[in-house]
């Protein structure tokens, strides 16, 4: 095959460089088109020689541990059921299964960051700013570093939301009093105003 293959090529570029009479246009591109099917076979046949090379050497029982592709399938699933259980909102269960996937890799970047994400929806601020202190000290976190800046900034904006909402309640008990107080003032104004403060301005008996 490789040597039918490479006299195709060089009598195609012959006919196309050097001698361009000497073959037909729909000759040369009939050609072409037998040497793209002729590479094709090649490579999916030196792809299957692979793949029995590999299924060989795994069935030889020469290892016991599980291959590394098999354990990046099962951290690949159990990310995907981390995933779906934080979008249905059961928080309970994606915390297992992303402790889980840290527990077996610590430097699971893409775990601890969803988990950080998580607890910030529970309230857990701080346990999520200790996750981000972590993951930043990973080395394979500095191409996630966007993404750990706008968690960090999401955690401060809910930090400064709370607070406001606990400082609110303070502030309108405060409003509500000073109201009263220009209300009552001002019924006392008019009040005043509409009293007659003398007996001329009585009206006379008839």
């Amino acid at each position: 095959m490789a040597v039918g293959f490479t006299a195709l090529a060089n009598t195609l570029l012959l006919a196309t460089l050097v001698y361009r009479d000497w073959m037909a246009a729909n000759v040369q591109l009939t050609g072409y088109g037998l040497l793209v099917v002729i590479w094709l076979l090649a490579w999916w046949e030196s792809r299957a020689d692979r793949r029995q090379d590999l299924a060989d050497s795994s069935s030889d029982g020469q290892s016991e541990t599980p291959p590394v592709d098999k354990q990046e399938e099962k951290r690949d699933e159990w990310f995907r059921e981390a995933q779906q259980c934080y979008l249905r909102g059961d928080w309970v269960a994606a915390e297992q299964k992303l402790l889980a996937l840290l527990k077996q890799d610590t430097r699971d970047v893409e775990s601890r960051l969803m988990l950080a994400t998580l607890w910030r929806h529970q309230g857990r601020g701080e346990e999520a700013l200790r996750q981000l202190d972590r993951l930043e000290r990973l080395e394979a976190a500095s191409e996630w570093q966007y993404e750990i800046s706008a968690e960090r900034e999401a955690l401060t904006n809910q930090k400064q939301t709370k607070k406001n909402q606990d400082a609110l309640p303070e502030r309108v008990e405060t409003i509500d009093s000073n109201d009263v107080d220009d209300h009552d003032k001002n019924t006392d104004e008019i009040f005043n105003e509409n009293t007659p403060t003398d007996d001329t301005n009585r009206p006379m008996a008839a």
